[in-house]
């Protein structure tokens, strides 16, 4: 049976259970805040915090801009809320957007899993490539080395004869080298491309040069440089020349992917293009050639004066040389002067007409119109029949 103080530690802890059950997440994700069935967890306020731009991130660093950053998060959800339930997810600029999201996602993810993941660079085309362009893919020849480096000429005696003798000379060079750098690790140097030295050691590029004369395996007499003198052995040396293709494979794959990519998609386009009956009218969209007399007549019939000087221009453009052209050219000088107003367009235009045809038999009326046009009471009765006919 359970005493008093049994009784409340109880009664406490099944309220602080309680209490911990209604602010935590599906993981005891700490809730910061609710809006009616949707909760906003400590953590998503953190991803979302950790979204921003740093500049940004360091204006709610501090509790203050935390909650103001949460009240931000709460509110677009009371709004989001709000329009569901007037029935906005379904309105057209709601749907329209993402339906064009989704289609853009849906393509972007078939190229990437039916077309950019099954092209294959041809080994043809690799060794190709590889024949093609073997001057990209020479190497320099280089040298690897182990050194003893002594300050003196007989310290470097010394340590050849305990090399040749037997005593491995990684084991010497961390016994007596001078290389700080290289001592530790049996006097081990990286590959040194030839034609380059080793600044650190003072070594120029003829002493690295004159180590291509030995051959691996042979420890090498004492040598002297601007750093001291050394005793070195051969390890690895390779001469001057093409790259194995293995060795460049990827670089070569990569570099043909693209071309090879968008080969190989062409391929699967025009194959869709059949699956799918995939057919474009051209026609529609070319614009329709419309014969000169038929130009002409509905220039003719349009009372606006604007759309009349489109249609004759059209003709002019189309048939400048026509039977009408001349006619059409003239009635364009016209409309500037009687119905438009527009005195130094049509003075253009009649003049343009002169040029283009000077022997024509509204030639006359053009230059008449020259001198006229802006006369208080032309008498244009004749000429409008005349242009006409």
């Amino acid at each position: 049976m359970c005493t008093k103080v049994q009784m409340i530690l109880l009664l406490a802890l099944l309220a602080l259970t309680a209490i911990t059950a209604g602010c935590g997440g599906e993981d005891g994700d700490v809730v910061v805040a609710r809006i009616g069935h949707v909760s906003i967890t400590e953590t998503e306020l953190n991803q979302k915090l950790s979204e921003l731009a740093p500049y940004t991130r360091q204006q709610f660093a501090t509790p203050e801009g935390r909650i103001e950053f949460l009240e931000r998060m709460v509110r677009e959800e009371v709004i989001y809320q709000a329009a569901v339930d007037a029935g906005y997810e379904n309105h057209p600029d709601v749907v329209k957007p993402l339906e064009a999201l989704r289609k853009r996602a849906v393509v972007q993810v078939y190229y990437r899993e039916e077309i950019e993941k099954n092209v294959v660079v041809s080994e043809d085309d690799i060794v190709a490539y590889y024949e093609e362009y073997d001057e990209v893919f020479q190497a320099p020849a280089r040298v690897k080395f182990r050194h003893v480096m002594t300050d003196t000429k007989s310290q470097a005696v010394e340590a050849r004869r305990r090399v040749l003798a037997g005593e491995p000379i990684s084991t010497v060079a961390r016994d007596i080298s001078t290389d700080a750098a290289t001592r530790d690790a049996g006097g081990l140097t990286n590959s040194i491309r030839l034609g380059r030295g080793l600044p650190r050691l003072g070594m120029d590029a003829t002493f690295i040069e004159n180590l291509f004369d030995w051959n691996v395996g042979e420890v090498t007499d004492p040598l002297r440089s601007d750093s001291g003198w050394h005793v070195i052995r051969i390890e690895d040396k390779v001469d001057a020349g093409p790259k194995p293709l293995e060795e460049v494979r990827e670089d070569i794959v990569q570099t043909l992917l693209p071309d090879a990519t968008r080969r190989h998609f062409e391929d699967a386009y025009e194959e869709l293009k059949s699956r799918f009956n995939a057919t474009i009218n051209e026609d529609a969209l070319r614009p329709k050639v419309r014969t000169e007399e038929e130009l002409f007549t509905r220039a003719q019939n349009t009372e606006d004066p604007l759309e009349r000087l489109s249609l004759y221009s059209e003709l002019l453009f189309s048939y400048p040389n026509g039977e009408h052209a001349p006619e059409a050219q003239f009635m364009i000088g016209f409309i500037y002067a009687e119905e438009l107003e527009s005195y130094e367009a049509a003075q253009f235009e009649f003049q343009k007409m002169l040029d283009a045809y000077p022997d024509s038999e509204l030639a006359e009326s053009a230059r008449w119109m020259l001198e006229n046009m802006q006369s208080e009471d032309p008498e244009f009765e004749d000429l409008e029949g005349t242009a006409t006919h």
